[in-house]
């Protein structure tokens, strides 16, 4: 009988960490045709192609027609210079454009976030730490340490990362 209670006890602890690692979920949303949603709007972080090249907007609520034409994005860490495995890629779904911010301009509160032509190297104001709030994600510029925000409008820039988390416009999910 104790040989039998002593086996037991013996599974079950070697089974506990198996089910921690099984159950722990991942800081980040590696992938490739991965959605960025706005935990303010619900819209989706978007990609417009045109005459002009590309550009962001967060203006549209993320529609199901099969293809999310507009929406997806790869999240990847392959080319990107001085890798240290804590930064991502934002790129337009299948394409080498990637989601890029600038240092604001002199006396602003808010930088340029826009879509360029991956460099090669992937430089560090291509590149972005995905961190986790709990409810989602702030996406944090490598080059200028503030987060993807925007507004109501469907307006798209960088603002000093909120450390309570309070701005939701700055949570992705």
């Amino acid at each position: 009988m104790r040989k039998t209670l002593v086996a037991k006890v013996a599974g079950v602890a070697a089974a506990i960490p198996m089910l921690v690692l099984a159950t722990t979920g991942s800081a980040y949303a590696d992938g490739s045709g991965i959605t960025w949603t706005a935990r303010a709007t619900d819209h989706c972080l978007m990609w417009h192609a045109g005459s002009n090249g590309y550009w962001l907007s967060n203006d549209n609520i993320c529609w199901n027609d099969g293809t999310k034409q507009g929406v997806l994005w790869d999240d990847t860490t392959s080319g990107l210079e001085n890798q240290t495995g804590e930064y991502w890629a934002e790129k337009v779904h299948n394409t080498g454009v990637c989601l890029t911010a600038y240092w604001a301009p002199s006396g602003s509160n808010t930088g340029p976030a826009y879509l360029e032509p991956c460099s090669g190297p992937i430089n560090y104001y291509e590149q972005w730490k995905e961190v986790s709030v709990g409810n989602g994600f702030q996406l944090v510029n490598r080059e200028t340490g503030w987060c993807l925000d925007g507004n109501g409008s469907g307006d798209m820039y960088t603002t000093p990362c909120d450390p309570n988390h309070n701005n939701k416009y700055q949570i992705w999910y």
